[in-house]
């Protein structure tokens, strides 16, 4: 499937650039898998269709930080179907909110699986922590256009001590500089498991 993605979205420069920055590597979204449970079927199902997001792919840093949280931003390129109009070739704004939501909690469960990997080559065991969104503010500067291809992206801005609070920022942008979309979200570690 990153195959696929990877030849479709190289398909503009900006994007191509970006994938082939050896700054970055390819990696996956578990969001994007179908599983038996029904978790993430919005986007591994309904939103993986010819006529909504043909294709994504995220990209996070080559290079891991020592601390806690091994990554602290990822880009994720996503080419929009015209299925997903709330205007003509104008993006739904609620689209466009579950984008910024997507790549914040996206950013997060890779540096929890990644925390998960490192405890247990430590010869420790754990489980991955959920996270939930406490709040996503949403700033519209213009309007997302579609079809097309969009880089979304995710940057953790602070972490509460106890871990139990993250604070991330994300926009939406067209690759080249224009923003269409910022938000500014705070998530919360689940006290038990959902």
């Amino acid at each position: 499937m990153a195959d696929t993605a990877i030849t479709r979205l190289s398909s503009a420069p900006w994007a191509a650039a970006l994938i082939n920055d050896a700054k970055w590597i390819p990696t996956n979204m578990s969001s994007r898998l179908s599983k038996p449970t029904g978790e993430d079927s919005f986007f591994a199902e309904t939103l993986s269709t010819d006529r909504t997001i043909r294709a994504i792919l995220t990209l996070r840093p080559s290079k891991e930080d020592d601390d806690d949280l091994a990554y602290k931003e990822i880009m994720t390129i996503v080419d929009l179907g015209a299925g997903l109009n709330g205007y003509p070739q104008i993006a739904h704004g609620g689209l466009v909110a579950t984008l910024l939501d997507e790549v914040c909690g996206v950013l997060i469960v890779l540096n929890m699986e990644n925390k998960v990997q490192r405890l247990r080559a430590l010869g420790r065991s754990s489980t991955t922590p959920d996270y939930l969104t406490a709040y996503l503010n949403t700033s519209y500067k213009k309007p997302v256009p579609t079809p097309g291809l969009l880089l979304c992206t995710a940057k953790i801005e602070q972490q509460q001590q106890d871990g139990r609070k993250l604070y991330v920022r994300a926009t939406i942008e067209d690759g080249t500089g224009t923003i269409y979309t910022t938000g500014e979200a705070m998530f919360v570690r689940a006290t038990t498991r959902l």
